[in-house]
């Protein structure tokens, strides 16, 4: 039975590639294009330190690359492993047939394996043969890596079906998206925990020890298994079989583990989430009271918010947060090696770095935001259509409540690490203002983008855009930075910084060249007239960043009110079935 299955999904495979449109080979074009040029600065930079790397070094290098593994397939497989094991469209009918469910599970385990755990045995496995090669490694040793290689994203694999069986069974139906939130932030924080095994247990950081060649993770950890396997085939030593053995028994079992709660945890949970909750809630009656007339501007807003709030999913878009702020500060801190204390005070360097890092993330998280506004709208387009709405209005309800959703979580992120590094009152004041200006420019950005690229996908909230778009409006929103991180750098910067910055444009040639000797000069007048300067920069940055938000939203209001497509995925094909095309007024 399992030759059947595996021959039917081999068939779905090669129709479903057939069936893809031309935009959908560029992209993954694209995407193998930036992978290759990654594997080949990789594996070049493998082969030429190849000769100077020391076996304990090496043994570093697998033990992490191996953890590595295992935390990407599990951050990356939970959702595609949840998809697999409760949405998928052919579980229906492949209940009904007399197939054990055993063997539809590992069908369902087989076809994950084809998505990331592939892609991280072939990412890992080029650059570590390529330095087989280059250090004269004994046959043993490839033989020996495709093996490690094989046993570590499968452990991963098998992790992330774990978690998914065990999980569902506490998990009411009606709950089923707060299921995949707190999914996917469990398996965040669980490859958070992996990373950040070495420094906890050894008390020092990662590249610390990893550089003087002490051992990165104990030798129980099974990682050290496979690294230590890896080390002995590398010398041609039969030592290898040993930690070898120990590692693909581990493997072993955590399939099997994983396969004992098949029938209560596979079908018995695909069962609920498919039937819904049977259950409804007894709402108390409300008392009515007198509703007023909002502005179109903050009904829309106010809209905006409601869907947000109620679908905890659209809150997957701010988990990224956590990995860039919140988890890398706790890990500086649990280093050992600093200590609050020794950033407390110097606010030239801490303040002006900071709010560079700031604005980095809001380049990142605006624009998507405000594009996903657009596409939100979906299947309930037409109920807008109906309104007498102007494009105006709905691009500034829309603007208002996507900039203010991450200026406020941003906001409280940054007095919290101002308050621990000892900024002064105007620094704050200073800093929430002027990012506040900024940032309108790129939610006006990622407002227009929404307009011209707007998907929706209802079981998926983060594909808001298509991938063309996407793309664009990142490389747009930090064009936009740098063309305001002019007068913004000059308002940061320190006039006594002016000798250094006419010297290094007159050692530069060209375009940079000319923007030094400007910047220059500019800081030479901030020297002698500080307050001016101050004051006219920020004047210019306001006027740029308002001017280029009034700009794209009168564009975005027009491809309102002339009607914006938005592609509608199927649940069921995961394609587009049809556009809400232009023709006519979308609201």
């Amino acid at each position: 039975m399992m030759k059947h299955l595996i021959k039917n999904q081999q068939r779905i495979f090669v129709n479903t590639l057939r069936s893809q449109e031309l935009k959908n080979y560029f992209a993954y074009l694209v995407i193998f294009a930036v992978l290759g040029a990654l594997l080949f600065l990789f594996s070049q930079t493998i082969w030429n330190i190849a000769g100077s790397v020391t076996e304990p070094v090496l043994a570093g290098i697998f033990s992490y690359s191996l953890l590595m593994i295992i935390g990407m397939v599990i951050l990356i497989g939970m959702p595609q492993v949840f998809k697999q094991l409760y949405s998928a469209t052919d579980l229906e009918f492949l209940f009904t047939m007399p197939i054990k469910t055993k063997h539809i599970f590992l069908m369902k385990y087989l076809q994950s394996f084809i998505g990331t755990p592939l892609f991280a045995f072939f990412f890992f496995l080029i650059p570590f043969a390529a330095y087989g090669v280059a250090s004269n490694a004994n046959i043993l040793y490839y033989f020996v890596l495709i093996l490690v290689l094989f046993a570590a994203s499968t452990i991963g694999l098998s992790i992330a079906y774990l978690l998914n069986l065990i999980v569902i069974q506490f998990v009411p139906a009606s709950r089923a998206n707060e299921f995949m939130t707190a999914m996917s932030f469990l398996s965040g924080l669980l490859v958070y925990l992996l990373f950040m095994l070495p420094q906890i247990s050894s008390g020092r950081s990662f590249t610390e020890s990893l550089m003087a060649g002490l051992p990165i993770l104990p030798d129980w950890v099974p990682v050290s298994w496979g690294s230590n396997a890896l080390i002995d085939a590398t010398n041609g030593s039969l030592s290898f079989f040993l930690p070898l053995i120990l590692f693909l028994l581990l493997t072993i079992v955590s399939i099997l583990l994983t396969t004992t709660l098949v029938e209560k945890g596979f079908r018995t949970g695909w069962i609920r989430l498919s039937e819904g909750s049977g259950k409804k809630k007894k709402r108390k009656p409300k008392k009515e009271r007198a509703q007023g007339v909002s502005h179109p501007v903050i009904a829309i807003g106010k809209k905006e918010w409601f869907s947000i709030k109620r679908d905890m999913r659209e809150w997957m878009a701010f988990l990224p947060l956590a990995f860039l702020i919140v988890f890398p500060v706790i890990g500086f801190f649990m280093g050992g090696d600093v200590r609050l204390s020794d950033l407390h005070g110097f606010n030239d360097i801490s303040w002006p770095i900071a709010q560079g890092f700031f604005l980095f993330i809001y380049a990142l998280f605006n624009g998507q935001i405000a594009a996903a506004a657009i596409s939100r709208e979906g299947l309930s387009a037409w109920i807008l259509r109906t309104l007498p709405l102007a494009g105006r209005d709905i691009a500034l309800g829309k603007l208002w409540i996507s900039w203010l959703l991450p200026f406020i979580i941003l906001t409280i992120l940054e007095c919290i690490v101002g308050v621990f590094l000892g900024w002064t009152w105007w620094q704050f004041i200073f800093g929430i203002v002027v990012k506040a200006g900024i940032t309108i420019g790129i939610s006006s950005i990622g407002i227009w983008i929404g307009t011209i690229g707007a998907k929706f996908n209802p079981s998926n909230p983060q594909q808001r855009l298509t991938f063309g778009t996407s793309m664009f409006l990142l490389l747009l929103a930090y064009v936009y930075l740098a063309v305001l991180s002019i007068p913004y750098a000059l308002m940061l910067v320190s006039g006594e910084a002016a000798p250094l910055v006419v010297e290094m444009g007159n050692d530069s040639s060209g375009f940079f060249g000319f923007v030094f000797n400007v910047f220059g000069v500019l800081l030479t007048w901030k020297a002698s007239h500080p307050i001016v300067v101050i004051s006219l920069g920020l004047l210019l940055m306001f006027i740029l960043s308002f001017g280029i938000a009034w700009l794209f939203l009168s564009v975005s209001a027009k491809r309102i009110n002339r009607g914006v497509t938005i592609d509608i995925v199927s649940e069921t094909s995961g394609k587009s079935v049809f556009k809400r095309k232009s023709g006519g007024s979308l609201y």
